[in-house]
């Protein structure tokens, strides 16, 4: 997978990769993944031509952006263990997670953020479909990717 998507590089996303992989023991695969997912998020929702997001973004800077989608990507972290594991076969996004890191947001401000997360997931398990690293088959090995 590359750093930061299909959809961007380091410079244009602000979710820092050090987000996922403080200790050595999480500089997994697996978190890679979801620093991935963390910045295809965030190219989401701030290309998002939804007048519900695009108000929401005008209310945030982009470093609070990024510090919602790697709290959401890191929310997602059980589900996909879920479906890594073959406990479940079913991925969901859940408004909940949107709810609960902004207090304030309408209903349909939560429900177009998590559409937008649903599509980012859609995404980038698309990508990983064609990516040699295997995260998701080898979600605890170790990362090279955090020693950059």
């Amino acid at each position: 997978m590359p750093a930061n998507g299909r959809n961007g590089n380091a410079a244009e996303c602000p979710v820092k990769a050090d987000w996922f992989s403080m200790p050595y023991d999480e500089k997994t695969k697996m978190s890679w993944f979801h620093y991935e997912y963390a910045c295809l998020l965030y190219g989401q929702i701030v290309n998002s031509r939804k007048k519900t997001v695009l108000r929401w973004c005008r209310q945030l800077s982009r470093d609070q952006i990024a510090e919602f989608c790697a709290y959401y990507s890191k929310r997602m972290q059980p589900c996909m263990y879920d479906i890594v594991e073959g406990h479940s076969t079913t991925l969901s996004c859940s408004v909940g997670y949107v709810r609960d890191y902004c207090h304030g947001n309408s209903r349909q401000e939560n429900s177009d953020l998590t559409e937008l997360a649903q599509h980012a997931m859609s995404d980038i398990l698309d990508d990983c479909s064609e990516c040699p690293e295997l995260c998701l088959s080898e979600p605890g090995a170790y990362c090279e990717f955090f020693d950059r």
